[in-house]
């Protein structure tokens, strides 16, 4: 796919835009100067220990506010902006049990090994970590924990609950078409155990993973691939016991941070200091360190990088004209926006809601070019939506692919006649009855279904062979639903690069003409409804019914 790309001089529209926010930084920088100069800062402190978002929240300060997780943007722009920074010494990350996930870990260790090697130091504090803070700690210069913390480095683990026996025994019948030998997000229902294709297919993706957190340990502290695969079997460890293996360097209390950090230079014996370090929280470096105001021509071609995110299940209706597809609709008409990257963290959803928000990607590919940056998750409709982008940039941990389609539903009239309950209809029409999950399917109703289910997948690898240029016989190889990670992709054409969210704004800038370095991308920071229509809405809003495209793997990095 090829987009036309931004034009070369900006139109008098553009160029009072321009003129305003001109006027707009000046003020602003200068209002700024004085906080800017004077606010101490030796070490910035970066929270991680309530998770990590994939995209900003609606407000600024919102998360400190209410104690959300933290946006990976927010803090891969913090940590890029403190490696140029001389006044700071380093950077503590302070890391939890919450989950970070496997894309973000990986983002966050490059940027660890980015701090290190601009001469920053970087030191990881935990009262209680997992997989992913251990990860973290092995790339940092020093790993200290809480005296009575735990380590619980263990390995990676998918598990799947299987219910049947548990239906039968209430009367609940579960009815499942799927098309694709790995589409397996049905058999938890049908099932009591993982089919083969389940079972190889999970067992590829946790073999991945497990590789690549070995190769994040050995790459840091742990210095080889069999010492990192003995720490992780050995696991989990308690804080004193993680200290004697050499995964973890000292204890620390909280309350010591400052005063070890005022006093760290790499000499693991050296006398503390009477002082403390001077810290600076993550939200507020982000806002005192922005690029000095620079006078920028009114005639320049547009640089405007705009990230809107794609997060979540995709419910009916998320390709409404008001959500996400709107915003993409008004930035290919926005003459001031150079390029669009899609950030999508997705395992799938409604048909109709993917379909309308890759057509929405695909129109503004073709004037404009548009990156897809995947996150955690961008399977089955998560990647449905991202391949409509120009280009496709995943982690190798990122979980995507799924190509396939599924449709099941509940029948529990055998559990209301057990209770008493007995439900009546008057029906006109062959198939009135046809959604109704107090009854069986006929042959004739689930031919009807499965015919529907047929047609998305062949729509599915038909779209996939198009916006990827690839032979339909190699898509059809690696559907089948089967789930890939990021690297595995990539293999398979699925995907074009491997990097983050950053790699993905910098391949937008080369494919709009523009230099590497320019402003910060704006992230588009959730869709709103008019009030009108959010008093029309339905307290509890009816789910589809119909064919779904979801992913059935979901593997925690914690």
């Amino acid at each position: 796919m090829t987009a036309s790309g931004s034009r070369s001089v900006a139109t008098p529209g553009l160029a009072l835009r321009r003129l305003a926010q001109n006027v707009g930084g000046l003020l602003r920088d200068t209002a700024m100067l004085p906080l800017e100069r004077d606010l101490p800062r030796e070490w910035l402190v970066v929270r991680l220990d309530r998770g990590l978002a994939d995209t900003p929240a609606r407000a600024p300060g919102l998360e400190e506010f209410l104690r959300l997780p933290r946006a990976l943007p927010t803090v891969l722009l913090a940590l890029d902006r403190a490696a140029r920074d001389r006044r700071l010494q380093g950077v503590l990350l302070r890391v939890g049990a919450a989950g970070i996930g496997w894309a973000k870990a990986v983002a966050l260790a490059r940027a660890t090994r980015r701090l290190r090697e601009t001469g920053k130091r970087v030191v990881v504090y935990a009262d209680r970590t997992g997989n992913a803070g251990a990860w973290l700690g092995a790339q940092a210069d020093r790993f200290w924990m809480a005296p009575e913390g735990r380590v619980d480095l263990i390995g990676v683990r998918a598990e799947s609950p299987f219910v049947a026996r548990a239906l039968e025994r209430l009367r609940i019948r579960a009815d499942v078409l799927q098309v694709g030998r790995y589409k397996s997000v049905g058999e938890v229902l049908t099932r009591d155990s993982m089919s083969t294709e389940s079972r190889e297919a999970l067992e590829g993706v946790v073999d991945s993973l497990y590789g690549t957190l070995i190769e994040g340990l050995a790459s840091g502290r742990a210095a080889s691939n069999g010492c990192a695969r003995r720490w992780v079997d050995e696991g989990p460890y308690l804080a004193s016991e993680a200290r004697e293996i050499g995964l973890v360097d000292d204890l620390v209390y909280g309350d010591e941070i400052p005063t070890r950090l005022a006093s760290f230079d790499g000499d693991e014996g050296a006398e503390p200091e009477d002082r403390e370090a001077r810290l600076v929280g993550e939200g507020g470096y982000v806002r005192i360190s922005r690029r000095r105001f620079r006078w920028r021509s009114l005639w320049d071609r547009p640089d405007r990088i705009v990230v809107v995110p794609v997060v979540g299940m995709l419910r009916a209706g998320a390709g409404s004209p008001r959500g996400v597809v709107g915003v993409l609709r008004r930035l290919a008409s926005d003459e001031s926006v150079a390029a669009v990257v899609i950030r999508v963290d997705s395992p799938g959803g409604d048909p109709l809601a993917a379909d309308l928000i890759w057509r929405a990607i695909r129109k503004l590919a073709e004037r404009k070019p548009v990156v897809a940056s995947l996150g955690d998750t961008a399977a089955s409709g998560g990647y449905y939506v991202a391949m409509g982008a120009t280009e496709i940039v995943a982690e190798p941990t990122t979980l995507t692919g799924s190509i396939g389609v599924v449709w099941l539903m509940l029948e529990v009239g055998g559990l209301l006649d057990e209770i008493g309950i007995r439900v009546e209809a008057v029906e006109r029409g062959a198939h009135a009855g046809i959604y109704d999950p107090t009854r069986a399917r006929t042959d004739d109703e689930r031919a009807r279904l499965r015919a529907q289910v047929e047609q998305l997948y062949r729509d599915f690898v038909e779209k996939v062979a198009s916006s990827r240029d690839l032979e339909t016989e190699r898509v059809e190889a690696v559907a089948e639903g089967r789930v890939w990670t990021g690297a595995q992709a990539r293999a398979h054409g699925l995907v074009d690069d491997l990097g983050g969210l950053d790699r993905a704004v910098l391949r937008a800038r080369e494919l709009a003409g523009l230099p590497p370095e320019g402003e910060d991308p704006e992230f588009v920071r959730g869709y709103t409804l008019p009030l009108r229509e959010l008093l029309r809405a339905e307290p509890v809003a009816r789910e589809d019914r119909g064919p779904k495209l979801l992913c059935p793997i979901w593997i925690p990095l914690r």
